[in-house]
């Protein structure tokens, strides 16, 4: 039953970090057809692909994607800012590249704002 838990919270932060980047991909690039594509296309082979299409200098990626996926590593093993025996950032990583996977596998259920 707890591993159903921690899979259903990790689909969870999965698609609420996809949320938060294509919010912050409407805004930097405007509301337009197939762009839940455009992101997954940058960021297909690396995530840092994102700075160069959002020209942000990494803002969003870090602020959208990465500090979520800590934020929620963090929570899951009760961790505090002094808490060394985790490597988050690698966690965090790790996590971003499965949210853009999913993403990329998914991208239309991102482009929600076209029946807005």
């Amino acid at each position: 039953m707890a591993n159903k838990n921690v899979k259903a919270a990790r689909h969870a932060i999965i698609v609420d970090m996809n949320d938060f980047l294509m919010d912050y991909a409407a805004n930097k690039l405007g509301k337009q057809p197939d762009l839940a594509e455009k992101v997954a296309a940058a960021a297909k082979n690396d995530l840092s692909e994102l700075d160069n299409l959002f020209k942000d200098n990494g803002v969003g990626r870090r602020t959208k994607y990465l500090d979520l996926a800590a934020g929620f590593l963090r929570d899951e093993a009760d961790a505090d800012d002094e808490d060394t025996s985790h490597d988050f950032t690698a966690a965090s990583d790790a996590l971003a590249k499965e949210a853009m996977a999913y993403l990329s596998s998914h991208t239309n259920e991102f482009d929600r704002w076209e029946e807005e």
